[in-house]
């Protein structure tokens, strides 16, 4: 195979990535009262209860800064139980001031503050099914979670809140957190039970779940799932060097890569990549163009440790290509790739087996 074919090749199959991994903490497993009622709550919503997190994760309340929600996709309120008083806007205002707080505390990193705001025997219940009874070990969790993640932070949106009684509210929404500025960001829907003690709203149980697809926005797939790939990544091998450079691109909803092949020293083929969320397949979608005039598509699979992307392009000349890569994550500065089933012009190429592919070390005086 010529150096240019073998470019050509290169052109659908050659991009570089970079890679993060989550743990989990495992607190038990415990029984709540309200688990029932919520349960319901989240399968008359289709809510999601898988997870990727990696801790507990706090339902947080929202500030003044968050987005407003969308008319068109806000609940229909119910009708007021036979017998309750009518709502009381100073009710909802009350809740929402306490929401606030809630966030003000969380990104402050106060503990105590926020086991505050919840009731003595208040519980919390993650995606997970993990369970925390009581203010004092609500306490403990929150403090545990800003030791091990002292830039932790989060926004919330509020979806709704329905004041049934005088003495109860519910509250739902989605929660946006990262444990640093640079991590991926978490998004969870939730639901907050508030009941009124000694005069004041206390958060007496708070439940999360696995945002479900239909409420995240095109940034808020890739952050989740494809942040990794952004920064600086050389692969090198003794025939080739690639160099790959990958950004947020029009407001943070598509990644855009920029590579360059060099061979025997000499730039053979550059190019960009386009990455972005396909609402109507529901799945990440590739598009690459290279310096020689050629073109290809990506359709992205996750397959548990691995992306695999089925690639499908033409060459300037016309000739069509087409392969599958897998992209596995080592660590933080390291992931391997590979392709295999690689045809260009109805011709079978040679598979490619995992190459390491390394995040660029700064250079001195970066």
């Amino acid at each position: 195979m010529s150096i240019n074919r073998g470019i050509v090749v290169a052109s659908i199959v050659v991009v570089a990535f970079g890679g993060y991994f989550a743990q989990a903490q495992n607190p038990d497993k415990q029984v709540d009262f309200a688990e029932d009622f919520i349960k319901q709550r989240a399968a008359a919503g289709g809510v999601a209860q898988e997870s990727v997190k990696k801790r507990i994760q706090l339902v947080p309340k929202v500030d003044a800064g968050s987005k407003p929600v969308d008319p068109a996709k806000k609940p229909v309120e119910p009708a007021i139980a036979r017998g309750a008083a009518p709502p009381d806007d100073s009710e909802e205002r009350a809740i929402r001031a306490s929401a606030a707080a809630f966030t003000r505390l969380y990104n402050a990193h106060d503990a105590k503050g926020l086991a505050s705001l919840f009731s003595p025997k208040a519980e919390m219940i993650d995606e997970n099914d993990r369970v925390v009874k009581g203010r004092e070990k609500i306490e403990e969790a929150f403090a545990g979670v800003f030791k091990n993640f002292p830039d932790a932070s989060m926004e919330v949106d509020i979806t709704s809140i329905r004041v049934l009684t005088p003495m109860l509210a519910i509250e739902e929404g989605t929660a946006r957190s990262k444990d640093s500025k640079d991590d991926p960001e978490d998004a969870t829907v939730y639901v907050a039970i508030h009941v009124k003690v000694d005069g004041n709203w206390q958060l007496a149980c708070v439940r999360d779940w696995n945002a479900p697809s239909s409420a995240l926005s095109p940034h808020d797939h890739l952050e989740r799932d494809l942040s990794w790939l952004v920064g600086e990544w050389i692969q090198e091998s003794p025939e080739s060097v690639v160099h790959t450079v990958c950004r947020w691109h029009d407001n943070g909803n598509f990644l855009m890569q920029e590579f360059k092949v060099n061979v025997a020293g000499q730039i053979a083929m550059s190019g960009t990549v386009r990455i972005g969320w396909n609402a109507v397949t529901k799945q990440f979608q590739s598009w690459i163009f290279d310096s020689h005039g050629g073109h290809s598509t990506g359709f992205w699979v996750n397959a548990g440790d691995r992306w695999i992307v089925k690639m499908q392009g033409a060459t300037a000349n016309g000739e069509t290509g087409s392969s599958t890569n897998f992209y596995r994550p080592i660590d933080a500065d390291t992931i391997s790739w590979g392709s295999i089933d690689r045809i260009i012009d109805g011709e079978s190429i040679e598979d490619i087996n995992e190459i390491i592919v390394k995040r660029r070390s700064p250079l001195p005086g970066e």
